[in-house]
């Protein structure tokens, strides 16, 4: 009986990693076609200022963002980056340490990760951090997320549980459902260059 029931937890499990693989392949390659991506790119900004005013938050020095420093054909950050600093918001990166990924300020000097991803220098910031801005591959209205599969984030985000995850993409990555796994941090929100929306209430 104990047997059985592994072995049918582990074909599910199977059955979820394929579903996870095959749909990263996918919006990978439409995420590569992706057209018009500075007009998106303005809309995204446009929008994620909306949200944080939906949700009461004050664009200034008092709050602190950590947003993802985007890497070949993920939704661009850059101009984000520039407007919340602009309006005197502290703005933190993410930065890999073996498993796990510190908070560092956006500043001047950066390096190269192994994967070909900039990463700031300096001191890990120990504070508070009102939101995160994550990466996805693929999103569903639950705030479902598909990553690359590392973790990282999943493991940032469970020790940052006071922090307000938003998913940052281009529309089309945002499907019916997700596969999902146990250990799957979902998000609290959600932006596009077309829409955005509250997963769940902290």
């Amino acid at each position: 009986m104990y047997t059985k029931n592994f072995q049918i937890v582990e074909r599910e499990q199977t059955s979820v990693k394929e579903e996870k693989k095959e749909l990263r392949s996918f919006m990978k390659r439409r995420r590569a076609e992706t057209e018009n991506r500075d007009i998106k790119e303005r809309a995204l900004v446009e929008n994620f200022l909306k949200f944080l005013s939906e949700k009461g938050f004050q664009i200034g020095k008092e709050l602190t963002c950590f947003i993802y420093l985007s890497y070949s054909s993920e939704a661009p950050t850059l101009s984000l980056i520039d407007e919340l600093k602009a309006r005197g918001v502290r703005v933190l990166c993410p930065r890999v340490d073996g498993e796990y990924m510190q908070a560092v300020p956006f500043g001047e000097d950066f390096t190269l990760s192994d994967k070909g991803i900039l990463e700031p220098t300096g001191e890990a910031f120990c504070g508070k951090i009102d939101i995160a801005v994550v990466p996805l591959l693929a999103v569903d209205k639950f705030g479902k997320r598909l990553g690359y599969g590392g973790g990282y984030y999943d493991r940032f985000l469970t020790a940052h549980k006071e922090t307000l995850a938003v998913g940052y993409c281009y529309d089309f990555q945002i499907v019916e459902s997700v596969p999902c796994e146990e250990h799957d941090i979902p998000l609290d929100g959600v932006v596009s260059d077309k829409r955005k929306w509250t997963t769940k209430e902290k």
